[in-house]
């Protein structure tokens, strides 16, 4: 499949996007408890979803709500609670790190639950962009690492979130193929958005968004709900359906690099450990096209 500049494109948009989620996750923190930032995180996204949703839901079928409904669940639902909980225990930049995950659960699970086919430079390819990753956190610490054992359950949420994610790009590809990219983000972002709003009334969020030091973690939140999850998953889903599941899960490969270029706006250093590390991403991603 030949790489189109327009593909690379989109990509870097993702990454930039999603490379983003992970600092306006922590200032939204700032005034928010985790339960209440996810699910206003959530709300926001179905505002957007629902306009869409009034307008396609009438052609879908049964087995397709189905599946809807397990991509909204798995796919956005669990993990935007997770990372809203691991986020408030553990670094933007170690979740984002840890997310580059998900290119190995997409290729795993693509075997194991849709016999989907892969080829040897697919492997090769996930493992240069997961030791590119690896780098990355590495170079974070100047090459020595230091894990807390405080870290291990917030990582472990942020791994399970990955693990999700790969299950929920396989079922897009396979089970959702015939739907457009639309149906396939704002149908799911809309159901979801209905126990999101039952968690944040029952988290006190009313009361919380009320308060005018709020407002400030609110407005990161809203554009973490608007674009870091309604408009940037019409996005994915479609180079999902243009290219295959694997590819288009690496774009999780970017989400470090753009967390470094984030780094450097606060003047964080980026030396030849951190190039050599984004290198390996880019080279990966690369790989992992057929």
């Amino acid at each position: 499949m030949k790489i189109e500049p327009k593909t690379i494109l989109v990509l870097l948009f993702l990454g930039f996007v999603w490379g983003s989620a992970f600092i306006l996750m922590k200032q939204g923190l700032v005034s928010f408890s985790a339960m209440q930032m996810a699910s206003l995180r959530l709300v926001f996204a179905g505002s957007v979803a629902v306009f869409f949703f009034m307008r396609e839901f009438r052609a879908l079928k049964k087995r397709d709500w189905l599946f809807l409904s397990i991509s909204g669940t798995i796919g956005n639902l669990i993990p935007a609670y997770l990372f809203a909980s691991a986020g408030a225990e553990i670094p933007s930049s170690l979740s984002g790190a840890l997310n580059a995950m998900t290119p190995f659960f997409t290729l795993i699970f693509g075997v194991m639950m849709f016999s989907q086919l892969f080829k040897v430079r697919q492997i090769i390819g996930i493992t240069i962009g997961l030791a590119g990753a690896l780098i990355l956190i590495l170079a974070k610490n100047k090459g020595v690492i230091t894990f807390q054992t405080s870290y291990i359950i917030p990582c472990s949420k942020v791994v399970f979130a990955a693990l999700l994610y790969g299950i929920n790009v396989n079922i897009i590809k396979s089970k959702l193929h015939h739907l457009s990219p639309i149906v396939n983000s704002m149908v799911p972002l809309t159901l979801i958005a209905v126990p999101a709003l039952i968690i944040g009334i029952a988290n006190h969020t009313l009361e919380t968004a009320m308060k005018p030091e709020s407002l400030t973690s609110l407005l990161y939140i809203v554009v973490l709900g608007v674009l870091g999850s309604a408009i940037s998953l019409i996005v994915f889903n479609q180079l999902v359906k243009k290219t295959t599941a694997l590819f288009a899960a690496s774009v999780t490969y970017l989400i470090p690099v753009f967390a470094y270029m984030w780094g450097l706006l606060v003047g964080e250093p980026i030396g030849l450990f951190q190039i050599g590390g984004m290198a390996l991403i880019l080279g990966g991603i690369t790989l992992t096209r057929k």
